[in-house]
């Protein structure tokens, strides 16, 4: 296998757009690797000595295809050092009349042949899709936003489409999501969030506000969750392996920080003092949302309930159908499911904003640095952002600081922020103000 893979591998270099990698156990047919063309499926390959594999030996099951438009099967060979491999070509859309070429001129065969799908996606043919199966506990939200891909006239403002597969504009993708985690309404107004007295003191003191990468968050198997329901859901899904065939996970984690905060119900709440606000000793801090670039999002976490989450549900219906022809695919798939929870978590009632950069080499560009995670040891980036009322870039600003019922020395520490807060000329409200918590009785 490892000479089939350097010739395969001789073989896609001549061209910088295609990749090749390893995908063993494929859940839409039996495959050795998978070619990549500008990091989606295009190709599954199985290397097999007889190389008259049937269709039942193959095991392939279009509809899990997602974006590949060909199967292929290399031939072993009598050469005793190979160097150009027979293949033989099954189109997508003409499995039963396959195409016979070598490995030294196999990309030139894919190439020539036509896109696999010819037709047409109408508008409504869109808004259809993702107005079935909806639930009555998200038919309401959702309702809205298929109504605006009603109202498009030019689809290519809505969706890409790739023949064989196709995803939203990062645009339409975006407000997909915020109609599917409830926030049709808009974004929440303001949020709260608790942390420790050192955090805000080191905030204040570099005038900066940080978010950590996903990569190191305190619970890490947030995301195995939603992925998880997912897969339960859809039987036999290749929907993660398609994902993690086109990007790099690490690299891709690694571009996504989290800041996460709580509905203002939760600004003064016993259970948030004691698990998030140091033991009590802490500070909760309120926020005004404010205008937010591209590459910022917020939103209210969405809960399961009833043992099931509708959202997920919904999510992972669309994922396991298609349109025209055409596999329904998440650009930033991996981003958006850190915005689904178990039921237990409810009672925390997160918000979570979440920051998307483009590139890792953009790191210096936002203040950003490399850290090892005391808390769980985990080597991650993060990102700052000016907070100071010159250079203000942060899209939350300031509104109240609350100080823990076991604040040490409230009173000294309430005159000693107001005066930190001035000098630096941290951005705030115009009604800003710092106060202490109403709680009286806490208890460790």
């Amino acid at each position: 296998m490892n000479e089939v893979e350097r010739i395969l591998k001789d073989t896609i270099q001549k061209k910088k757009n295609y990749l090749l990698r390893k995908y063993c156990d494929h859940i839409c047919c039996n495959s050795d690797f998978v070619l990549l063309n500008n990091g989606f499926e295009f190709a599954y390959i199985k290397f097999d000595e007889r190389g008259n594999m049937t269709r039942k030996e193959m095991n392939i099951n279009e509809e899990k295809m997602g974006a590949a438009r060909f199967y292929v099967v290399v031939k072993d060979s009598d050469e005793f050092i190979p160097t150009n491999l027979p293949c033989r070509v099954f189109p997508r859309n003409d499995m039963k009349h396959p195409l016979d070429c070598l490995t030294d001129n196999l990309l030139e065969k894919l190439e020539s042949l036509q896109p696999i799908n010819s037709r047409k996606m109408p508008i409504e043919a869109i808004a259809d899709f993702f107005e079935k199966s909806l639930s009555s506990l998200i038919r309401g939200r959702m309702q809205a936003f298929i109504s605006k891909i009603r109202e498009v006239e030019n689809l290519s403002d809505v969706i890409e489409d790739h023949d064989s597969y196709f995803m939203f504009t990062p645009q339409y993708e975006r407000l997909f999501f915020c109609s599917l985690l409830g926030s049709t309404s808009g974004m929440p107004k303001r949020v709260c969030r608790y942390t420790s007295l050192s955090s805000l003191f080191r905030t204040l003191s570099e005038s900066q506000q940080s978010m950590c990468s996903v990569v190191c968050m305190n619970d890490r198997s947030e995301t195995d969750y939603a992925k998880q329901f997912i897969s339960n859901v859809i039987n036999h899904s290749n929907v993660f392996q398609r994902l993690n065939a086109r990007t790099n996970a690490n690299r891709s984690n690694s571009n996504y920080f989290i800041l996460s905060g709580s509905r203002m119900g939760k600004k003064d709440d016993l259970n948030m003092w004691r698990l998030y606000g140091d033991g009590s000793k802490g500070v909760c801090l309120w926020y005004e949302v404010g205008e937010m670039s591209d590459n910022f999002f917020i939103a209210k976490v969405s809960y399961a309930k009833n043992n099931t989450h509708a959202e997920l549900n919904y999510l992972s219906n669309k994922l396991s159908k298609n349109v025209c022809g055409r596999n329904f695919e998440i650009r930033n798939l991996e981003s958006w499911l850190h915005f689904f929870k178990p039921a237990e978590y409810v009672v925390e009632e997160e918000t979570r904003l979440l920051f998307e950069m483009n590139d890792t080499m953009l790191l210096e560009t936002y203040n950003g640095k490399w850290i090892l995670n005391s808390d769980n040891n985990i080597i991650a980036p993060i990102v700052s952002f000016p907070i100071g009322k010159k250079n203000n870039q942060f899209p939350l600003t300031l509104n109240k600081i609350v100080l823990g019922p076991n604040c040490p020395e409230k009173e000294l520490n309430k005159g000693q922020l107001q005066l930190m807060i001035q000098q630096k000329q941290i951005e705030t409200t115009a009604d800003f103000e710092i106060t202490t918590s109403n709680i009286r009785s806490y208890r460790p």
